[in-house]
C-alpha cells in the first residue's frame, strides 16, 4: 500500500507539474501594423492588458477595470487572492506619468465581477478617487473590500455614467461561453478568497462618447468574447476594442458570429484586439516594463481565431491591431 500511495503521489505531482508546464507555454504572435491616430488629439487610452485601460481627454481619467495585481498561475491555483497593493500602486503611477495627468481618478467601470476584472477595483476607487460603476455582483467585491456606499455607483442591465465631458453607456453582453461563465456574488466576497468566489455577474458592453468627437459614441468596447445576438443594433462605431479571451477555442461559426455582431453590424473600420493576453504575467517586473504574451495554448488558442479575423478583415476592409501593454491610442 505505501508503494502504491507513492507512486500515486508521484503521478499527481506530475500531473500538476505538467499542467503548471502547459499554462506557462505562449505561442508567439506576430505584431500587425495598426491605424494610425491623430497624436494632435487630447482624446486618447492606455491600454493595460486583459481588458483594463485608462482613458483621458486632458481634464479627466477614468478606467476600465484597472486589473494590475495579475497574481502568478500558482497562486490562482493554490491559493486566495488578495490584491497586491505595492503593483497595483506602481503601475498606476506609470499610468498617470504616461497620460500626464495628476494621480486621481473620475471613475472605474467593471467589465464584469470575474478577479481578472474587478478585484483590483475597489482599492484603486479608494486610493484613488472616484466612483466604481458596476453590477451588484461587483458591489460585493466592493463590500467585501469597504468601500464606502457613496463611491458605489449599482447598475442594472442598461446604464449610462459621465466621467468629465466622457460618456460611458453600458449595456448587457455575456462572457464568452467558456467553463468559468454565470453565477452572481450574492454575499460581500472578503479577501483573500479564490479565484472561483469571483462570479460573473453582468457582463457589459461600453459605449464611449466625447463631445469632441460628436453626439454619437466614437468607440464600442467589447471586454469579454461573448455577444447577446442583436446587442448592437442601431450602434454605429469607428473603432471597437474588441475581447479575444477563450475565442480560439470556440467554433469557427461562432467567431464569424462574433465579428458579425461587433464590427459588421457597427460599420466600424478599425479594431483593436484586448484581452488575449497571460494576465497571470505582471505589467512591470523589478521596475521595468513588460511586454504582453498571449493566453497558452491549454485555455486559449489565440493563433487560431487571429488567423480568422485576418481573413475577416482582408475581406472586410476592416483595419486590424493587437494592442500591447502600454500602447496608447489616439482619437
Amino acid at each position: 500500500m505505501r508503494y502504491f500511495l507513492s507512486a500515486l503521489f508521484a503521478v499527481l505531482l506530475l500531473a500538476i507539474g505538467g499542467l503548471v508546464y502547459l499554462l506557462k507555454s505562449h505561442p508567439v504572435i506576430q505584431p500587425i501594423d495598426g491605424a494610425d491616430g491623430n497624436p494632435q488629439s487630447s482624446i486618447r487610452l492606455l491600454f493595460l492588458g486583459t481588458s483594463s485601460m485608462a482613458w483621458t481627454d486632458d481634464t479627466s481619467t477614468w478606467l476600465i477595470d484597472g486589473f494590475f495585481s495579475r497574481p502568478a498561475i500558482e497562486k490562482v491555483i493554490f491559493t486566495r487572492l488578495n490584491v497586491d497593493k505595492p503593483r497595483v500602486d506602481e503601475v498606476i503611477t506609470e499610468v498617470f506619468r504616461r497620460l500626464n495627468m495628476p494621480e486621481v481618478l473620475s471613475g472605474i467601470v467593471v467589465a464584469h465581477s470575474h478577479y481578472d476584472h474587478s478585484m483590483d477595483a475597489p482599492y484603486l476607487a479608494m486610493q484613488y478617487g472616484g466612483r466604481l460603476v458596476g453590477s451588484e455582483s461587483t458591489w460585493q467585491i466592493a463590500k467585501g473590500q469597504d468601500l464606502p456606499a457613496l463611491q458605489m455607483d449599482l447598475q442594472a442591465e442598461q446604464g449610462q455614467v459621465s466621467f468629465g465631458n466622457f460618456d460611458i453607456r453600458l449595456q448587457e453582453s455575456a462572457h464568452a461561453p467558456t467553463g468559468f461563465t454565470g453565477g452572481f456574488n450574492n454575499k460581500p466576497v472578503f479577501l483573500p478568497a479564490h479565484a472561483l468566489q469571483f462570479k460573473e455577474g453582468v457582463s457589459y458592453s461600453f459605449l464611449v462618447s466625447h463631445p469632441s468627437m460628436g453626439s454619437a459614441p466614437f468607440a464600442l468596447i467589447q471586454p469579454s468574447a461573448g455577444f447577446i445576438p442583436g446587442q448592437n443594433k442601431d450602434v454605429r462605431v469607428n473603432t471597437v476594442l474588441l475581447g479575444m479571451g477563450g475565442l480560439g477555442k470556440l467554433s469557427d461559426e461562432y467567431i464569424a458570429e462574433y465579428w458579425q455582431e461587433m464590427v459588421l453590424n457597427t460599420q466600424a473600420k478599425t479594431v483593436y484586439l484586448i484581452h488575449w493576453d497571460d494576465f497571470t504575467l505582471p505589467l512591470i517586473q523589478e521596475g521595468k516594463i513588460k511586454p504582453l504574451k498571449s493566453m497558452p495554448t491549454a485555455l486559449d488558442d489565440f493563433p487560431r481565431s487571429l488567423e480568422l479575423l485576418k481573413m475577416f478583415s482582408k475581406r472586410d476592409e476592416v483595419t486590424l491591431h493587437i494592442l500591447n501593454a502600454w500602447e496608447m491610442v489616439y482619437f
